[in-house]
């Protein structure tokens, strides 16, 4: 067809909802993501802590099998508590490397690139802009923590009967909610980064230094004021402690919990102030 014959034609498709429009963000940010086979294995990898917990429940509720190996269902009864605990740091380890790998990706590119004028000239703002690049995070992270807890916590409870489930509630609200917090607080933080940090290694290394570095440095405030201050600064600390409250196993240090809580609170506040600042439509350049 000649050039000349060219005309405007409207689109005559079908249009997306617009409360559904951060979804398209979503759709090829996860396309891309696993794009990538090393990517794809690694993710496969990363639920092995889910499916070695079916596993273990299974065989704590077949008799035969446990003789065969030579254990007892009391053995494996007594390693109830211990093991939920485990399994969600075991999750959650994960968690936190996929969100490493991911996250350097979703919104340095679109800015290096100086797209964000493309999406937020369309009917889509920075809510929705952000909401789109975090329902990436929690469709990775979800099957890999709180979705795989709470099956294996489900089907300890068929399995074990005698009201389980009911008697051990704090397991299914400490998976729940513990969880889903590490993933909103790890999904903030890392986008926060992605968006200053433009270089992929020198994002991730900041992420990597944001949570052991500050670890350390908290360990150090501790160590000379002789109190547990420091743990203020310290992520992991605030989740493990916010965790163990749930369970109602022990914690360390000598902080309140709401103080914990406030740690990731103030955490999730200033990842958003910072995806406030840096995410417009337009860059001055001096």
């Amino acid at each position: 067809m000649a050039v000349y014959e060219r005309i405007w034609r409207r689109y005559d498709g079908s249009l997306t909802p617009l409360r559904w429009r951060p979804a398209v963000i979503t759709k090829y940010a996860l396309a891309e993501a696993f794009s990538s086979r090393i990517f794809a294995a690694f993710y496969v990898l990363c639920l092995l802590p889910t499916a070695i917990g079916v596993f273990l429940v299974y065989l704590s509720h077949n008799v035969s099998l446990l003789e065969q190996i030579g254990l007892t269902k009391e053995f494996m009864g007594g390693l109830t508590a211990v093991f939920f605990q485990f399994l969600f740091l075991w999750q959650a380890l994960p968690a936190f490397f996929v969100a490493v790998i991911v996250s350097p990706s979703l919104i340095a590119a679109d800015i290096s690139n100086n797209a964000l004028s493309l999406y937020l000239g369309r009917p889509i703002d920075r809510r929705d802009y952000v909401l789109g690049k975090m329902a990436v995070l929690f469709l990775l992270l979800s099957p890999i923590t709180w979705i795989g807890g709470l099956l294996i916590f489900i089907l300890q409870a068929y399995l074990e009967g005698n009201g389980w489930g009911f008697e051990n509630w704090r397991i299914g609200a400490a998976y729940l909610v513990g969880h889903i917090t590490w993933i909103v607080v790890i999904s903030l933080l890392t986008l926060a980064i992605s968006a200053w940090v433009r270089f992929k290694p020198a994002a991730r290394g900041a992420l990597f230094g944001i949570i052991f570095i500050l670890a350390g440095f908290a360990q150090a405030i501790n160590a000379v004021t002789n109190t547990s201050v420091g743990d203020l600064i310290n992520l992991t600390r605030a989740i493990y402690n916010v965790v163990m409250s749930i369970f109602g196993g022990p914690t360390h240090g000598d902080l309140p919990i709401a103080l914990n809580w406030f740690t990731l609170a103030a955490t999730c506040v200033l990842s958003i102030w910072m995806l406030h600042r840096k995410l417009r439509a337009h860059e001055v350049v001096s």
